[in-house]
């Protein structure tokens, strides 16, 4: 059908698109997991319009690639961007071992659905995406604005300030780097004065107990002290939390200063709606600097903030069509998905606190899709998770098998170091060759079951391409890679909740959530793949798809109520 036609079709005023994407948020999780009764919004939606049974990331269904697919309608093989750590392209100047940072636009090769809206002149805004940054002719465009503060410039990561790691200085105070600035903390009765050394901006934080309940009701990140306005070397807005004041001293949280990369100037969005925090404090929870119950009110604020930046930028620009972002549950699961499923009553409670936050975001969300019989709501994700306690030496395996220089790891497949990369040391007619070798090599490794190969699945699973891999493979239920060396056999190691597997698994499918006016109420779809989901976007706006989207859109299946 003719876009323009597509137009027409539409009930009057119906032009506005919002698309939430949360990551780790799998299908299993949705429709198994008794957590997800927690995510309320979600369901409602999905009660008042289409769900999918699951939906088929890429392969590794890893963050990155996932994403990509999903902004730009195909897989790595077509837009480059095949794992997280892809290889670096062109082939020919870079070797089969250098990798490069997927999470970042420069190697992407295909155009997202908001550059091909904004193209044909339909007003979008691209908030958080991974890709987003830097600005490109495939992420960006006239009539669209990309938000991304997740890869530009981070001047300072989370911290935790105690007297311990700062300087005690004559009066009293203590002195604190963070980043390119310093502050002084000052110390009071009930609550400490953070000041930045080079201006007259201050903040007060009053102490307050650690939340004992989930935020149900109250509000997220309450105890959380007013932003601080930091406007050099990079715009920013940072936040405080004191966790502990007393006579030995205090433990004072610090959000990340991050740069905010956009395509177009955002002079006041600190100033009006408060700073970007980008990730909870994991490491500072791996450290055992904070506890649990400080990590979840630090991930309520992230999800604030995310909420209120997305609101703040759909005032400001109106468009038709709004993609947002929320990196949960994706960081949560990761820590807690395994204990809670083997019985652990309080990571159980403590995954469950962080889904009830997530919800909270969600409600606020979906308040971006207004008239909910003129506008279109969807929420979607990226993966799934699993867990995982075995965990497989691949990169070991390789070199006991004397392959070490002729084939490199890559997260769930082997590159074979062919002569069209720099340095090549295999000719072209040994490839299969040494393919073989790796698939040997491999089979005989406790946890790997599957392998695939970009000839005989490429066009099912979306592998292969230039950035692609020669062979793939999965693992056992329970086992996973290891990040680095060990011995052959797979060792066991603190369960994680882990993705990457196989796409079709069950546990590794993505979610695909949709309501408005041209969704049946009640229809249920088969599983789809995440490429069909920029096709259904530039279905809903009446706007041309690019000969890059391979995928189909749902909108065309027939499903039962």
């Amino acid at each position: 059908m003719p876009a323009l036609a597509l137009l027409w079709a539409l009930p009057v005023g119906a032009q506005r698109v919002v698309l939430v994407s949360f990551d780790g948020l799998g299908a299993e999780t949705f429709f198994d997991d008794p957590v997800a009764a927690e995510l309320t919004v979600l369901k409602e939606t999905a009660r008042r319009g289409a769900a999918s049974r699951g939906v088929q990331p890429a392969f590794p269904s890893t963050t990155a690639n996932s994403h990509a697919a999903l902004w730009t309608g195909c897989y790595g093989d077509v837009n480059h961007i095949t794992a997280n750590a892809p290889p670096v392209l062109p082939r020919g100047e870079h070797t089969v071992f250098e990798r490069g940072n997927g999470f970042r636009a420069e190697q992407l090769a295909a155009e997202t659905f908001w550059v091909a809206a904004a193209r044909a002149g339909v007003a979008s805004v691209a908030h958080q995406p991974t890709q987003g940054y830097p600005f490109t002719r495939f992420n960006s465009a006239p009539g669209a604005v990309v938000v991304n503060g997740y890869q530009t410039r981070l001047l300072a990561p989370h911290a935790l300030w105690t007297p311990a790691t700062g300087k005690r200085m004559p009066d009293g105070s203590y002195l604190f780097e963070h980043g390119p600035a310093s502050f002084r903390v000052i110390p009071g009765k009930k609550s400490v004065r953070v000041a930045l050394t080079s201006g007259k901006q201050s903040v007060s934080v009053p102490y307050a107990p650690v939340e004992s309940e989930p935020p149900r009701t109250r509000g997220l990140a309450r105890r959380f002290s007013a932003p601080l306005l930091l406007e050099s070397p990079a715009p920013a807005a940072l936040y405080f939390r004191l966790f502990e004041l007393g006579d030995n001293g205090f433990r004072l949280y610090v959000t990340p200063w991050q740069e905010l990369g956009s395509s177009v100037p955002l002079e006041r969005i600190f100033r009006e709606a408060g700073g970007f925090i980008g990730n909870g404090p994991a490491a500072l929870l791996e450290k055992k600097l904070i506890s649990e119950t400080e990590y979840l009110e630090a991930m309520e604020l992230v999800i604030r903030q995310m909420t209120r930046h997305a609101i703040w930028l759909q005032k400001k620009f109106q468009p038709k069509l709004m993609q947002s972002y929320l990196p949960f549950p994706d960081e949560i699961d990761h820590m807690w998905l395994p204990a809670a499923r083997s019985g652990d009553g309080q990571a159980r409670e403590w995954r469950r606190w962080g889904y009830i936050a997530i919800d909270r975001g969600a409600a606020e969300f979906a308040k971006l899709a207004g008239d909910k019989n003129k506008d279109h709501l969807l929420w979607v994700s990226d993966h799934g998770m699993a867990p995982v306690a075995k965990f497989v030496p691949v990169q070991a395996a390789l070199k006991q098998a004397q392959l070490d220089s002729k084939a490199a790891y890559l997260y769930h497949s082997i590159l074979i170091n062919t002569a069209d990369w720099k340095d090549g040391a295999v000719p072209p007619q040994d490839r299969d060759s040494v393919v073989e070798q790796a698939r040997r090599a491999l089979s005989g490794v406790e946890g790997v079951v599957s392998f695939f190969t970009p000839g005989q699945d490429g066009e099912r699973l979306g592998i292969g391409g230039p950035a692609g891999g020669d062979l793939y493979f999965d693992f056992a239920p329970g086992y996973g890679p290891a990040a680095r060396g060990g011995g052959r056999g797979a060792g066991e190691a603190r369960p994680r909740g882990v993705h990457g597997f196989l796409p079709t698994r069950r546990d590794m499918q993505a979610i695909c959530i949709a309501a408005g006016p041209r969704i049946r109420a009640g229809a249920e779809w088969p599983e789809l793949r995440i490429i069909d989901i920029a096709p259904m976007i530039a279905e809903l706006l009446g706007f041309p798809a690019p000969p890059t989207f391979r995928g189909r859109s749902p909108l065309a299946i027939v499903s039962k109520p």
